[in-house]
């Protein structure tokens, strides 16, 4: 019996860990950190652990508000695990956290503290304000982004603040248009999203305002210099966003932003690493320009 209740407890707690929400997080700690001009694997293991048990946190508080104080959905794990889990993966994470002013020093274990605030936050607070909804997991990104390249420099330039500026505004915009799927859902629980507030038609306006708003911020870092020329490819992919969200279903427009994210993601991360350094991308490309060599010398063919 004793085992069988463990197995269900361990079962509970692995409910609540949700890829879908955490590997965006992690993937943009990773993207700030990959930006380094040298990276620790120690410090960077430790900013990424520290990021995903943050998103881990913010699910397990957010299942035992919905479920046992606003009683929104069938509960998933009792109100004791639960609570048991915020516990220990908030002592994971201050461990963590420590481990990594300890490593990196007191500025780089600090830009973790406001993801798990965050956490606490988002499902007793944040959850029922319409911007704070809209952009609190945008601004968890972001500070994951910077997180990752101060925790590898000590510093914090110009062109990772507007990075990650950039990604605040197009994730807020994603976020309003996913949140047109569940607007009938969140109309009976009271959750004043944007599409609640605004209506599906204005919603969709907005988002559109946003993504575009996107695409116009990092053409202007690239005007003002703070964003390399290569980065305004980026504002074509946050248009093609921006269009999805009138021309197309409301369905089909979250499928396009999501799909274009990534490229969106991918111009800027090009754009940025001549500027900054990117370690382990010159890295990888000297060991692989090397291995050509040797496979193919000079006169081989």
């Amino acid at each position: 019996m004793p085992n069988r209740r463990g197995v269900e407890v361990v079962r509970a707690l692995a409910s609540q860990v949700k890829p879908t929400f955490m590997l965006p997080a992690i993937g943009m700690a990773a993207f700030g950190g990959l930006l380094a001009p040298v990276v620790s694997p120690t410090t960077f293991a430790l900013h990424v652990g520290g990021v995903g048990l943050a998103l881990y946190v913010a699910h397990l508080v957010d299942e035992y508000v919905d479920t046992y104080v606003r009683g929104e959905e069938e509960p998933a794990a009792s109100r004791r695990v639960l609570a048991l889990g915020v516990v220990l993966a908030s002592v994971g994470f201050l461990a963590l956290l420590l481990a990594l002013a300890s490593t990196a020093g007191p500025l780089a274990g600090l830009s973790l503290l406001p993801l798990w605030i965050l956490a606490l936050l988002h499902a007793p607070v944040l959850d029922r304000n319409t911007v704070a909804v809209t952009a609190d997991y945008p601004t968890g990104i972001a500070v994951a982004l910077c997180g990752g390249f101060l925790t590898q420099t000590g510093r914090l330039p110009p062109l990772v603040v507007a990075l990650a500026a950039v990604f605040l505004v197009l994730l807020s915009g994603v976020k309003v248009a996913v949140d047109r799927l569940d607007v009938a859902f969140d109309r009976t629980v009271d959750k004043r999203t944007v599409p609640v507030v605004l209506g599906d038609r204005r919603a969709a306006r907005a988002a559109t305002g946003i993504l575009a708003g996107a695409g116009a911020l990092v053409l202007g870092f690239v005007a003002v210099g703070v964003l390399p020329g290569f980065a305004a490819t980026a504002a074509a992919f946050s248009l093609g966003m921006a269009v999805g969200c009138v021309a197309a279903g409301k369905r089909r427009a979250v499928r396009v932003a999501i799909l274009l994210t990534y490229p969106f993601a991918a111009a800027l991360f090009l754009a940025a690493c001549p500027e900054t350094g990117c370690g382990p991308i010159r890295v990888a490309a000297e060991h692989a320009f090397g291995l050509t060599e040797r496979t193919f010398p000079p006169g081989y063919l």
